[in-house]
């Protein structure tokens, strides 16, 4: 079960519009659910913020807080009377002010968009979790099982993969890991070593890029594979060169956490000449990438130039014990045109 990013960082062009639909719904919430459905459609409005073409781009707030907030309900049964909380759909479209066409167009819209279906783990508020069977169904042994009944090193395996939301006490409450008696199990991986080959790709996911360059070039991505002993300042420089930029400006890698603001993240920026890097942040010439501890389909952050703020997500596809014999880092593949570094437009990501 792959769980969307739970994030409220949004484009710097979308937080405007981000921060006049969640102060409706915050005051909704407040009225008339409570804080975890609060966080959840927060949620939801920055995943649409961050969506190339963003449908938030235009419409009324208020009547996106209503299709948003419509939709989270659908996930988590609001409209039944026999949960707590509970609001009509009428009621709840009634307190936005927003008709039921509208507010249910919307609300579709959603649900399309973030791929939202009745019960789905990625979008059930934290105190439904355990009773939604979708959230802890598995494959063991080529047998679909109930995680919550699965013994414990099967429940940590599944943790750690990611495949379940955690790991259940007896009560079926979230266990904190700190109680087990030993590490939980994580699949078996190959040591990190200076020739170890990462292969990764880089997403661009945010700056300013036009919509029209957008339309034509939906996906803009790039391949690199690189070797443990390269840095991330190698990492920086081969994608400098795959975006076909043409003036250095800083940049920060962001690995763990949910975000560039996230306080769990490692950053790693640039350390210039006579400078001393802000408190927690490393140096990212000094970061080789067999030391990061990355793993398999981990996604990581990459922000350049902190004026446009151009946001990248890396995924880490593969990771092999041995390179080939070559010069790394390299670029491997190349989806979309490069946008070019300076434009004067009008709209972004």
């Amino acid at each position: 079960m792959a769980s969307p990013t739970k994030s409220e960082t949004v484009p710097k062009a979308m937080q405007s519009t981000y921060d006049s639909i969640v102060l409706i719904t915050n005051a909704f919430a407040k009225e008339h659910l409570n804080d975890e459905y609060a966080q959840m459609i927060r949620y939801a409005t920055a995943a649409l913020c961050r969506k190339r073409l963003s449908p938030l781009a235009s419409g009324r707030a208020k009547t996106w807080a209503c299709g948003i907030t419509h939709a989270i309900g659908m996930v988590n049964f609001l409209y039944d009377s026999s949960q707590q909380p509970h609001i009509s759909a009428g009621d709840l479209y009634k307190a936005f002010g927003v008709s039921a066409s509208s507010g249910g167009a919307k609300s579709k819209l959603v649900r399309d968009v973030l791929d939202m279906h009745q019960m789905d783990p990625d979008w059930t508020v934290p105190s439904k979790m355990s009773g939604n069977l979708m959230a802890w169904m598995i494959m063991v042994n080529g047998m679909i099982v109930d995680a919550r009944t699965a013994p414990r090193p099967i429940q940590e395996i599944a943790y750690a993969q990611g495949a379940i939301p955690y790991i259940p006490d007896e009560k079926g409450n979230p266990l904190d890991v700190a109680q087990l008696d030993a590490p939980m199990a994580a699949p078996p991986a190959e040591p990190a070593s200076p020739n170890t080959l990462y292969r990764l790709t880089a997403y661009l996911i945010g700056g300013p890029v036009s919509e029209a360059f957008i339309k034509e070039n939906p996906t803009i991505s790039r391949c690199i594979a690189i070797k443990g002993n390269n840095t991330l300042a190698d990492l920086h420089r081969i994608l400098f060169e795959a975006y076909d930029r043409e003036e250095e400006h800083l940049y920060e890698f962001q690995i763990g956490g949910t975000g560039p603001s996230d306080p769990a993240a490692r950053r790693y920026q640039p350390k210039m000449p006579g400078s001393r890097l802000e408190k927690g942040v490393k140096d990212a010439a000094k970061a080789a990438i067999a030391t990061l501890g990355l793993t398999e389909g981990q996604p990581f952050g990459y922000t350049f130039d902190f004026g446009d703020d151009w946001w990248h997500q890396i995924d880490v596809d593969a990771i092999a014990p041995d390179a080939p014999k070559g010069t790394y880092p390299q670029i491997t593949e190349r989806v979309g045109n490069s946008p070019p570094q300076y434009a004067d437009l009008e709209t972004s990501i």
